[in-house]
């Protein structure tokens, strides 16, 4: 078995993710319209070493059960066009400005109150498309000019060293989303403490340069035993074989003693013994824990030291076409309990001054909203939908404009309101690092940044 300190040393650039202070403290919060477009710099308070933590509501989450208006000609319209799925004002949580957070969102409202979430209401794109898998790929592209890589894809081109850093971006998934791959660099998968698969396995063993996929399967199947002078002899083959090497070491030994110990979080998620099912509708109704696991192994890469900048997970199950009344408030208390559980997580595990709390941010996003209108029982695929950001760093409010629901397209759906490239524009530039004309060029041309970081 290799030894921590060689696993370590043979990651390449950035492996340690050590003593680092946190360098940050909640930031107040700011009204529900106090936040809007701005195109400044971030402001002081942001930690070193930030972490991004990629969560996927996949299906096309029906975002107007999660944050419904609550007066005015909004409400009306709501009404109107929901009136078996509307939920009374009563039974919402307040958050000022006309709109409502749907008390099924678990832990959502006390994270808001916090101050630590950011939500861009109304997002999306001209020229949406409402099938699922094109529109994946729009939100995974980014791009004014598609070319097959994702956003995140061409940070890590552009980012992670080429040769040693085949760890920082890191999907928990069993699949490769375009969002993640990128030109000559794409995402590693690691499911679970046996599930490491090196990215020549994920792209059908054809990748670019500098990887080749013959030597890199040659290297990983009989360099278990390679030292860390190889991951430093400046062959990039050598160094990318060696550190995938040192790292299936590790996972052998992964929660059972092994070089990355087990551990036990320190709160309860969604789906553990103990955890609060609030059976509200249907006393048969079971909750899903199927983003906890992802979430827990995040919280684990992170504790032992892994030097992953990005992470990737995903909950599915949004496309509520029916039974929504029974569905979508399930899956809202899986996702909002597993982040609110997984923020408190992170406040367990010491990062320098501080803890991975103060490091980490997550982004949630799905790929499309769902029609105003509902149908007999549930909703159909729509347009604008709802992102958020949610992290101790970050200014708390409502980005951008909530949509008029009493003037809708020619097909009855939302007009976005912002870009989501916008979105991401901010992530790269104020939580990523990166260089306001690179992300320009990384996104093919500049958006306006939101004000939340």
């Amino acid at each position: 078995m290799i030894g921590r300190r060689g696993f370590l040393q043979g990651l390449g650039a950035g492996a340690v993710v050590a003593a680092c202070g946190s360098g940050s403290s909640p930031q107040g919060s700011r009204t529900l319209d106090g936040g809007a477009l701005d195109g400044g710099v971030a402001g002081g308070g942001l930690p070193p070493q930030r972490i991004l933590v990629v969560v996927n509501i996949d299906g096309g989450n029906d975002w107007l059960q999660m944050m419904q208006p609550t007066a005015g000609a909004n409400r009306t319209a709501y009404e109107a066009k929901r009136p078996t799925l509307g939920t009374p004002v009563s039974d919402l949580v307040d958050l000022g400005s006309g709109v409502g957070l749907s008390r099924d969102f678990t832990g959502m409202d006390a994270l808001h109150a916090a101050g630590k979430v950011a939500w861009v209401a109304g997002i999306g794109m001209n020229n949406p498309n409402l099938s699922h898998f094109i529109s994946i790929d729009l939100w995974g592209q980014g791009a004014t000019s598609p070319n097959g890589t994702g956003w995140l894809g061409r940070f890590a081109d552009a980012a992670f060293d080429a040769t040693g850093d085949v760890l920082r971006g890191l999907t928990v998934t069993s699949d490769l989303p375009v969002m993640l791959k990128g030109a000559a660099r794409s995402f590693v998968s690691i499911t679970g403490g046996s599930g490491y698969v090196y990215p020549s396995y994920l792209r059908a063993n054809a990748v670019g340069a500098p990887w080749d996929a013959a030597l890199l399967q040659a290297g990983f199947g009989s360099a278990v035993n390679a030292t860390s002078g190889d991951a430093a002899s400046g062959d990039g083959y050598a160094a990318g074989a060696s550190s995938g090497a040192l790292f299936l070491a590790a996972q052998k030994g992964f929660g059972t003693g092994g070089t990355l110990p087990a551990r036990t979080p320190s709160v309860l998620y969604p789906g553990d013994p103990g955890y609060p099912v609030m059976k509200k509708e249907d006393p048969t109704l079971s909750l899903t824990n199927a983003l906890s696991p992802q979430l827990k192994l995040v919280a684990q890469m992170i504790a032992s030291g892994l030097p992953a900048e990005v992470y990737f997970c995903r909950l599915s199950g949004w496309d509520t076409h029916a039974n929504e009344l029974r569905d979508h408030p399930n899956l809202q208390r899986a996702l909002g309990g597993s982040l609110a559980a997984f923020h408190e997580d992170l406040a367990s595990i010491p990062s320098g001054g501080g803890t991975a709390q103060d490091r980490v941010m997550v982004l949630g996003y799905s790929e499309f909203g769902r029609r105003v209108a509902e149908n007999r029982g549930g909703t159909d695929h729509g347009t604008a939908g709802l992102a958020f950001c949610l992290g101790n760093a970050v200014k708390g409010g409502l980005y951008g404009a909530y949509p008029d629901l009493g003037s809708l397209d020619a097909n009855g759906n939302m007009k976005f309101t912002t870009d989501f490239r916008s979105l991401y524009a901010t992530v790269l530039d104020r939580w990523l690092d990166q260089a306001t004309s690179t992300t320009d060029r990384l996104l093919g041309t500049a958006y306006p940044r939101l004000g939340f970081l």
